[in-house]
């Protein structure tokens, strides 16, 4: 246990560093992580029904009451719901990508990494989409999440959208335009991805489900033209 606990520890302070942030952001973070961690494992360990937010907040060392600051239910603690945080660099490692893999794949891959919170352990995503199969009941949480973050993240689909050739001599109206319609596709084959998931007893690792969106949206665009 302790073992893994300095595991964990470790993993923190990684994307705490990266971060850059004050010490209050930082332990802020830190605690955040710590009650995401806590909710996973609990509800992979002891089923949905008997994790409550005493129990995460115990095996996370905080309190119920600080619990409340970082999460309204248990339910967003154990899918990770939080505000969208994209720093600068993240951003552009993802407009990088534009030239080698492709509008529709960047974007896809934007949306499922801001869905995915910084994790305090590997396998968080993978973790997320077996609890979600496990209580499907969270899906309507999720992508609920799901439209709301869709809203959030236009800006940054937008700077994606920019790097592509054929939208990068547009007004910025005509840019923002398209920026919506290439989200609303995008987000539509995640949605459907995930659902597909949950809803199937096939073997899928988050790198799967992320394929799978792409094909999607890659099916879709070929039909159109």
């Amino acid at each position: 246990m302790q073992l893994r606990k300095n595991a964990v520890c470790a993993r923190i302070a990684r994307v705490i560093i990266e971060l850059n942030l004050g010490l209050r952001d930082r332990k802020r973070i830190e605690t955040r992580l710590r009650l995401e961690d806590a909710a996973v494992t609990l509800v992979l360990r002891d089923g949905l029904e008997h994790t409550t937010v005493d129990a995460i907040s115990e095996l996370a060392d905080v309190s119920p009451r600080t619990f409340f600051n970082y999460f309204e239910s248990k339910d967003a603690a154990i899918l990770g719901l939080r505000q969208v945080e994209i720093a600068a660099t993240e951003l552009e490692r993802h407009c990088d990508r534009v030239a080698e893999h492709g509008l529709i794949d960047s974007v896809i891959h934007l949306l499922l990494t801001v869905i995915g919170p910084p994790s305090t352990r590997p396998t968080m995503k993978d973790d997320r989409l077996e609890i979600l199969r496990r209580h499907p009941q969270l899906l309507t949480t999720q992508l609920a999440q799901f439209t709301q973050l869709t809203t959030e993240v236009t800006g940054a689909v937008a700077a994606v959208v920019a790097r592509d050739a054929r939208f990068a001599s547009g007004s910025p109206a005509e840019l923002a335009a398209s920026a919506e319609l290439v989200l609303a596709l995008c987000g539509g084959a995640v949605r459907v991805a995930v659902k597909e998931w949950a809803e199937t007893d096939a073997d899928g690792a988050a790198e799967r489900l992320e394929s799978r969106a792409i094909s999607l949206a890659r099916e879709v665009t070929e039909r159109l033209s």
